[in-house]
């Protein structure tokens, strides 16, 4: 090969020149690197969806769960605060009364190694009774079933919806306010509740009703014996008093009783009365004080003025020349209390009845 043809073959082409081949050289391509970044970039933006995705789900479903377990939690408190079911059942008597005193089972309880089931306070006399009683045991669970025991008031018929525990039922009785008391109008067998008394009072024998308040003077017209009594509703407590007129020879013997079938051993002793007479344009007053105001049921009619304190008003208060009538003043003390000072009438008085 001579060196023209070598130089022909192997030189390049000069600068501006093409080669005999007809061909132009291949322009010099870039690398592609940036799309293979944003290839990169576009998983990574996908696996970080894909995450936040699964995170999501995940939190998704914790809530989920967290608010199933709030609902069942709050179903349990809802059905913690249901009341519980109740019955009614019939029970032996002797079950629930005390081997010693005979009387309902007060808790706590206790049995003694002869089984026989006493009031924490009878277990001293019950030793003396029985020969195995040196030890007791408590009885806890008879104990759960004497405070959950009860049953409707006897006087459930005259208004009173309370249910009590089988061992207080007697001292409930005892007390209750809706016991019921007769009217003591003449030829009137109406009995209820001394609430209910008080609008039979009113709607059928016509008689005036007045709201007490404790411890303030009650100014009311001396009733007359053919008028029947007046209706006193003690404000709060609502509990009644009839202040009753009779005849005494020419006077009029006035007295105050509390309704109530609890009688004088119940609340009726906390109530302290005084009743007086004045005129109008006088200074003179006649009074009577009551220590204990009296409490009845009613049954034999108004107490009689010869078994009951009176305040005697003489016909010369009655028939006044002066034509003023005399009025009655009536003050009864707080149940608590408080006004205890506030029944004493003023000092001023030419006549005292005790």
């Amino acid at each position: 090969m001579s060196e023209q043809q070598a130089t022909k073959r192997g030189s390049a082409p000069a600068d501006g020149e093409h080669s005999r081949s007809g061909k132009k050289p291949r322009a010099a391509q870039p690398q592609t690197i940036a799309p293979a970044a944003v290839v990169k970039q576009e998983r990574e933006e996908e696996e970080g969806d894909a995450t936040q995705s699964s995170s999501e789900g995940e939190a998704s479903q914790s809530s989920s769960e967290g608010g199933v377990g709030a609902v069942v939690a709050a179903a349990g408190l809802e059905l913690e605060a249901m009341d519980e079911p109740q019955i009614n059942v019939t029970i032996g008597v002797s079950l629930l009364h005390c081997h010693a005193c005979f009387l309902p089972l007060k808790p706590p309880t206790f049995k003694c190694e002869a089984g026989h089931v006493v009031c924490c306070t009878c277990r001293g006399k019950h030793g003396e009774a029985c020969g195995r009683a040196s030890a007791y045991v408590a009885c806890s669970e008879l104990d759960a079933v004497l405070l959950d025991a009860k049953l409707p008031c006897q006087y459930q018929e005259f208004g009173c919806k309370s249910l009590v525990a089988y061992y207080q039922a007697a001292d409930h009785d005892g007390a209750c306010p809706w016991a019921p008391c007769s009217c003591p109008a003449a030829g009137c067998g109406v009995l209820a509740a001394p609430a209910r008394l008080v609008e039979h009072f009113r709607d059928d024998h016509h008689w005036p009703v007045t709201s007490l308040r404790y411890g303030a003077t009650c100014r009311l017209p001396v009733p007359a014996p053919a008028q029947g009594c007046h209706v006193l509703v003690g404000e709060g407590d609502r509990s009644v008093f009839l202040v009753s007129p009779c005849a005494l020879g020419a006077a009029t013997a006035v007295s105050l009783v509390r309704v109530s079938a609890g009688g004088d051993a119940a609340t009726a002793a906390q109530f302290k009365g005084a009743l007086w007479v004045e005129l109008p344009s006088s200074k003179d007053k006649l009074v009577l004080t009551t220590p204990a105001v009296r409490s009845s049921d009613l049954a034999d009619g108004f107490p009689a003025a010869d078994n009951n304190m009176f305040l005697a008003v003489p016909p010369v208060l009655l028939h006044d020349a002066s034509g003023e009538a005399p009025e009655l003043m009536v003050c009864i003390d707080d149940p608590a209390g408080d006004a205890a000072a506030n029944s004493t009438p003023p000092a001023r008085c030419s006549g005292r009845l005790q």
